[in-house]
């Protein structure tokens, strides 16, 4: 909700309902009981929105911002799993379906405005809404075709081949996040990508 209890008349709401009237022909008539059920966050940049070993309770539309996904190891070393833009929901997914502690954590890279929702509210609006039930399906597909090209460029491409793939892909990654947060990503050093990119 917001501050003045009507969701309809705040300018985040309506990035929401324009993302989902342009990708699920979202039924205006729904908006007002849909929308009550988010809550607006502003966060700062390093902001922990979710951590690992707890149970991960709410999902994130990014209205400006950017939030990823990382592992942390024994070592204290962090591998960037997603990141995530404007116009994207992101959550520790399989921890938020499942109920069950998660492995991952989720931080804002940027200074960001978000719109949380808990995961019981965001699972009666898949169960009722037909909107909902293809955004699920969508977030489910193309979280298996992302977790696919992680998996392959891991294998198959050297540092330079995944970073020029990311460049083609994704460049918002390196155009807008440190080399330390794009390393993390690309499963490389901070001085390999530097010299990447001093080759360019």
């Amino acid at each position: 909700m917001t501050k003045n209890g009507d969701p309809l008349l705040d300018e985040n709401f309506q990035i929401l309902h324009q993302f989902l009237v342009n990708h699920y022909s979202f039924p205006d008539r729904d908006s007002r009981h849909v929308f009550n059920k988010f809550q607006f966050v502003d966060v700062k940049k390093n902001t922990t929105l979710h951590q690992q070993n707890q149970i991960c309770e709410y999902a994130y539309f990014i209205c400006q911002g950017c939030v990823r996904t990382f592992f942390t190891n024994r070592k204290g070393e962090e591998n960037t799993r997603y990141i995530a833009f404007e116009n994207n929901f992101v959550s520790a997914f399989s921890s938020f379906i499942t109920q069950t502690p998660s492995l991952e954590n989720v931080q804002t890279l940027e200074n960001s405005k978000l719109l949380k929702i808990k995961q019981s509210d965001f699972f009666s609006l898949v169960n009722h809404h037909a909107t909902f039930s293809k955004l699920y399906l969508h977030s489910l597909e193309q979280a298996q075709v992302i977790s696919t090209w992680r998996l392959e460029t891991m294998l198959s491409m050297t540092a330079k081949e995944r970073y020029r793939d990311l460049l083609e892909r994704m460049p918002q990654i390196v155009l807008r996040l440190s080399n330390k947060q794009v390393a993390s990503f690309l499963g490389i050093t901070q001085e390999s990508l530097s010299r990447l990119k001093a080759r360019k």
